[in-house]
């Protein structure tokens, strides 16, 4: 008789969280052609942002970097402010400036390494989430020509940087998890340090690793929690030591960021998340593209819950960013929300583009899917194109730097330029010493208040944007695209202030236009000086109509509208 034996087969064993995301796929996984399809994208990206970047000049926060590269390295590591807010960033700048002899176009060339770095770190981590080289390549693609990351692409702030870094602190984290040795954690603990000195909004990248790391631990509670931890003292011993290096870089100044985030960053917590749909509008550039994006990410999620099973992390690595930001009590306004949250974007279209990958196969047969693919992909950047247009028109119709060589070859003696806030800022650049020479209106008013009946000692050239049709003006204009330079001359402060305000007068024709709010409050402050037989009340009126059609001072949060409205000539 026969011996037989009855076997049994084990019960499948279940896979952990981060077991559902393919750790072991590399950029290497790629074929030769998708190689070579990945470098085109990055060509043309570097095409394209050079493009963008020659004949700009720097504009808005850039202008803050270029003030702290003119101070001492020990001046920009012990102090904190709104522009001073990436210190490790601005430093590594003003080495640049030193090694290219000049603060110019050469300034831009680590934005831009790091925004075409962004593209293939971009093309790994939905390599890793997705499993699938097509969808990955089409989110390289969609990384390549988003508007938002285009912009800040060729800006001298620190935000490419804080993308690309936070992408590679994600690689590299998987990296670890497939092969748990020291060196790996090493690396890890070494991109951590960079991210987190580039901006401290890194940070949230690194509570999206440890995120991971604690749903990895709860997720093995049945199969050996005790063992991963031990196992993983790979990394987070290296990241202790990265803390405490984190730490000291910052710790001189933490008492200056505790007062800025008190006094332009913070409210009381939880604050609102209802900013998130103008962010997300502010990241596709277009109502249209904005529409088109939000139906695949709805698609992704969905391919999350159905197949990918990994996705549902990303997931959580977009929606944590903003929770922390909320329970922080962080209330800024939109613009600001966007640069905090701009290293969950590439997570956001790897999500996209897992959605256009599931609509292609579900929606046709296999030979047509990857057609499909590309097809609808390439439909969402032509919903882009006219933003990525506007930013090169923008280039154009502002020509601050033909201007400021105007007003510098017909400046002479005690003459001054008169901006708002904004337009100063951004001229300030092209003048060695910009405190002499670009005065706020109030500024000019109270310098010459006191001597309204001497001789003028100097003309002012006022720079505004353009005015528009205003016919009967009889003061000197000049125009360079929307920037406009008027001249108002007198033989005395006060029959200057009166030709200024006449012209003003004819300037604005009492309209309401968001370029005439500084406008209306000047004449308001003339009236003191210059009487027009109006009240400073019935300009001010005016003024805060004008306010009222700009969109940037619908969104400032309650706490900062009294700090906002302190800026007079915006």
């Amino acid at each position: 008789m026969s011996d037989f034996r009855l076997v049994v087969d084990a019960p499948p064993r279940r896979r952990t969280l981060l077991q559902l995301v393919h750790s072991e796929l590399t950029l290497r996984s790629f074929s030769p052609g998708q190689r070579f399809a990945l470098g085109v994208l990055c060509v043309a990206a570097l095409v394209l942002r050079l493009a963008l970047q020659h004949g700009r000049v720097f504009i808005g926060d850039e202008i803050g970097t270029l003030r702290y590269l003119k101070e001492s390295p020990g001046y920009i590591l012990t102090h904190f402010s709104t522009w001073l807010s990436m210190n490790y960033f601005i430093l590594l700048e003003k080495g640049i400036a030193w090694l290219g002899g000049g603060k110019d176009w050469r300034l831009t060339l680590l934005p831009m390494a790091a925004a075409i770095a962004i593209i293939p770190l971009t093309a790994s981590v939905a390599l890793k989430f997705t499993g699938s080289r097509r969808t990955a390549l089409i989110a390289a693609g969609l990384v390549a020509f988003n508007p938002y990351l285009v912009m800040w692409g060729v800006m001298i702030r620190a935000y490419s940087l804080l993308v690309a870094l936070s992408l590679l602190a994600i690689n590299e984290f998987f990296g670890w998890y497939q092969n748990q040795g020291w060196r790996r954690g090493i690396r890890v603990a070494g991109t951590v340090l960079l991210l987190v000195l580039t901006h401290l909004n890194g940070l949230y990248t690194v509570a999206f690793i440890l995120l991971l790391m604690a749903a990895e631990s709860v997720s093995r509670k049945d199969s050996g929690w005790r063992r991963f931890i031990w196992q993983s003292r790979t990394l987070w011993a290296p990241l202790a030591v990265t803390a405490i290096l984190i730490l000291a870089a910052y710790w001189q100044l933490l008492p200056d960021i505790a007062k800025v985030n008190r006094e332009w960053g913070t409210d009381t917590p939880p604050t609102s998340l209802g900013y998130l749909p103008q962010v997300f509008l502010a990241y596709m550039g277009t109502a249209h593209a904005a529409i088109l994006c939000l139906l695949f990410l709805i698609a992704g999620c969905w391919s999350a819950l159905r197949e990918k099973r990994g996705l549902l992390l990303l997931c959580g690595g977009v929606v944590l960013s903003p929770l922390l930001m909320s329970l922080q009590g962080v209330s800024v306004n939109t613009a600001a929300y966007a640069r905090y949250l701009i290293s969950s974007l590439p997570l956001i279209l790897i999500l996209a583009s897992e959605g256009i990958d599931w609509f292609a196969r579900f929606a046709w047969a296999r030979r047509w899917q990857a057609i499909t693919s590309w097809i609808v992909a390439a439909l969402l950047i032509l919903c882009w194109t006219p933003n990525i247009r506007a930013q090169f028109v923008a280039k154009s119709q502002w020509p601050y730097a033909k201007a400021a060589r105007f007003l510098r070859s017909q400046m002479r003696g005690d003459d001054v330029i008169v901006a708002g806030w904004s337009v100063g800022f951004t001229l300030s650049q092209f003048f060695k010493y910009p405190e002499k020479r670009i005065l706020l209106p109030n500024q000019y008013i109270k310098k010459v208040s006191k001597r309204l009946d001497d001789p003028t000692q100097g003309r002012v050239f006022y720079v505004t944007g353009s005015s528009g049709a205003a016919p009967g003006r009889k003061a000197t204009v000049w125009h360079f695209g929307q920037v406009e330079v008027t001249l108002y001359e007198g033989n005395t402060p006060r029959a200057l202030l009166e030709q200024w305000r006449d012209d003003l007068l004819l300037r604005t024709g009492e309209r309401v236009w968001a370029p005439f709010e500084g406008d209306y409050q000047l004449l308001a402050l003339l009236e003191q000086w210059a009487p027009s037989g109006r009240s400073a009340d019935h300009w001010r009126a005016l003024a805060e109509q004008c306010r009222a059609q700009r969109p940037s001072a619908r969104d400032v949060p309650r706490h900062l509208e009294k700090a906002t409205r302190a800026v007079i000539f915006p």
